[in-house]
């Protein structure tokens, strides 16, 4: 508190407790006065500067009613400060629980650090998966966006100073699924995750490369998925220029699917009391298809992924690939 607030507040208190006591001697020694002791001077005092008025004590005197004014004025000044300061507190509030202040819960959710056109893509592609999302981002205009675009209770937007690693913890990173890093520079991406992944060294990335001479580097440094956005886009290109159909097919496939009906590659892992458990890939692929309408693509196990293995039996945590509807999708959750 500053000393200028400490010196008026102490004034004030001073000039109250004068005041009070002038009113006291005032009134007291005025025959017909019910203002007679220095509690009752102090409960009117009160009652008149809170704008209660209960009428039960009053001063008579000339000098005690121009002490009684005084207070009069006092509580507009009173009443006018507690609405302010309610007011204060009111949008402070709003305004912290709309930056993140106050912190999220989720678990098992994932992470945007850094905000532009690209990253809200993919955030609305994982919104759209109905996942749970938070996006850190440095500036207020764009949290003021990201309200706006996504209104769930899905999406938690967080202002913060991207080096304030400290303040990661309110976004609940350790629990995060992934954390997807969108900077301009690969070399800024590079320097950020090394520092981020000194403070959460149990961090899954997810990284996006202009120059993927650095692929190495990354997967050095620990990170799994490191992707070069213009290799998929002239990919993608290329097959619309030599194989239209299945370009088309393809794009379906990697946008998240918004209706039931609409078919996805999904991913899930086999519970340790899965009926699939020791089954031949072959047999799993057949079973899925016949019982389920939902084609079996292969498997993932540790870091290694089998493309429909000729010859594979699944096991406990592998993560299964397959493209069905999110109804088929969900059927198969309980039996996986």
């Amino acid at each position: 508190m500053r000393k200028k607030t400490v010196v008026l507040i102490s004034g004030l208190a001073i000039l109250y407790n004068v005041l009070v006591y002038l009113l006291y001697i005032f009134e007291s020694r005025f025959e017909g006065a019910n203002i007679v002791s220095l509690s009752d001077a102090y409960w009117y005092s009160l009652v008149t500067l809170t704008t209660v008025g209960y009428g039960d004590f009053y001063p008579i005197t000339f000098w005690g009613r121009t002490i009684g004014f005084l207070f009069l004025i006092g509580s507009l000044g009173i009443l006018g400060v507690l609405v302010t300061e309610l007011s204060l507190i009111i949008s402070n509030y709003v305004r912290k629980k709309k930056e993140g202040y106050f912190g999220t819960i989720m678990e098992d959710h994932y992470i945007i650090i850094g905000w532009d056109n690209f990253s809200q893509q993919v955030a609305e592609q994982i919104i759209s998966a109905d996942k749970e999302l938070a996006i850190i981002s440095d500036k207020r205009e764009d949290i003021d966006r990201i309200k706006k675009l996504f209104p769930r209770d899905n999406c938690f937007a967080y202002l913060s100073d991207l080096k304030d690693y400290s303040g990661f913890s309110k976004v609940n990173i350790e629990k995060a699924n992934r954390v997807y890093l969108n900077f301009k520079e690969d070399s800024e991406t590079l320097v950020y995750m090394i520092n981020l992944k000194k403070i959460f060294p149990d961090l899954t990335f997810v990284i996006t490369l202009e120059d993927m001479d650095l692929k190495s580097t990354f997967t050095y440094m620990g990170v799994d998925f490191v992707i070069s956005r213009n290799e998929i886009a002239s990919k993608l290109i290329a097959s619309y220029i030599f194989e239209p159909k299945v370009a088309l097919f393809a794009e379906d496939l990697l946008a998240t699917s918004k209706n039931d009906d609409e078919l996805d590659i999904w991913e899930k892992v086999v519970g340790a009391k899965s009926s699939l458990i020791q089954k031949n890939y072959l047999d799993v692929f057949i079973e899925v298809k016949k019982k389920y309408n939902a084609v079996l693509l292969g498997v993932s196990r540790g870091n290694v992924l089998h493309k429909n293995p000729e010859n594979l039996e699944i096991e406990d945590k592998d993560i299964l690939i397959f493209i069905s509807n999110r109804a088929v999708f969900d059927r198969l959750e309980k039996v996986l």
